[in-house]
C-alpha cells in the first residue's frame, strides 16, 4: 500500500513539474524514486525514475534544441501519467506497464529531428539511474540487466564523476609522479 501512495504521489508531482518546467523537482522526484526502487527492488520504479529524468533533461535542454510543439508534448506525456495514476489507483498493473512502455516509446519517436537525441538522453538516463541503483547496493549485473545497459556503460559513467576526495582519474605531471614514486620506496 504505501508503495501505490509512493508512486501516485511521484507521477501526480510529475505531472505538475513538467507542466511547470521544474527540472529540479523532476530530478528529485527521479532519485526519490530511484530510492524507492532500490528499497523494494521494484524494477517498474526504475523505469519511471528513468523517464521522469529524461523528462527533466528534456525541460533543461527544449530552449536549446527548439523543441517544437512543446505545449503538444506537455499534453500528451501528462495524458499518459494521468492514465498511469489512473491504472496505479485500480491496481491495473499490466496496463501501468503498458503506460510506462508508451510514454518511453513516445519520448523516443516525439520529434523526427530530435529523435537521435532524445533517444541519446534517454540512454544517458539510464545510465545515470543504474549508477544511483549501484550506489544503493543492488549489484552491477542485476542493475544493468534492469535498465538495458553494460556493466562496462556504468562502470565508465561511475568512474567519470569527479570525486574531490580521489585524484585517480587524473593526470599528474611527470615531476609530482616521480616524487610520490620516491615516497613509496622510502
Amino acid at each position: 500500500m504505501e508503495e501505490t501512495t509512493h508512486i501516485i504521489d511521484v507521477l501526480t508531482r510529475a505531472r505538475y513539474a513538467l507542466e511547470k518546467e521544474d527540472t529540479k523537482e523532476l530530478k528529485n522526484l527521479s532519485d526519490r524514486t530511484i530510492h524507492s526502487a532500490s528499497v523494494y527492488q521494484h524494477t517498474d520504479y526504475i523505469l519511471v525514475a528513468t523517464i521522469i529524468y529524461t523528462l527533466s533533461k528534456i525541460v533543461e535542454r527544449k530552449d536549446k534544441i527548439n523543441f517544437l510543439n512543446w505545449r503538444i508534448f506537455v499534453k500528451d506525456i501528462n495524458n499518459l501519467l494521468a492514465l498511469a495514476i489512473s491504472s496505479v489507483q485500480r491496481n491495473k498493473h499490466g496496463q501501468f506497464i503498458n503506460l510506462l512502455e508508451k510514454m518511453k516509446y513516445y519520448l523516443e519517436n516525439s520529434s523526427g529531428d530530435l529523435k537521435p537525441m532524445i533517444g541519446e538522453m534517454l540512454r544517458k538516463a539510464s545510465i545515470n539511474k543504474a549508477s544511483k541503483i549501484y550506489e544503493h547496493g543492488i549489484s552491477l549485473e542485476k542493475t544493468t540487466k534492469l535498465l538495458g545497459v553494460t556493466p562496462w556503460e556504468v562502470s565508465e559513467y561511475i568512474g567519470e564523476r569527479e570525486n574531490p576526495q580521489i585524484r585517480f582519474n587524473k593526470t599528474i605531471e611527470a615531476k609530482e609522479r616521480a616524487l610520490m614514486a620516491m615516497e613509496f620506496f622510502k
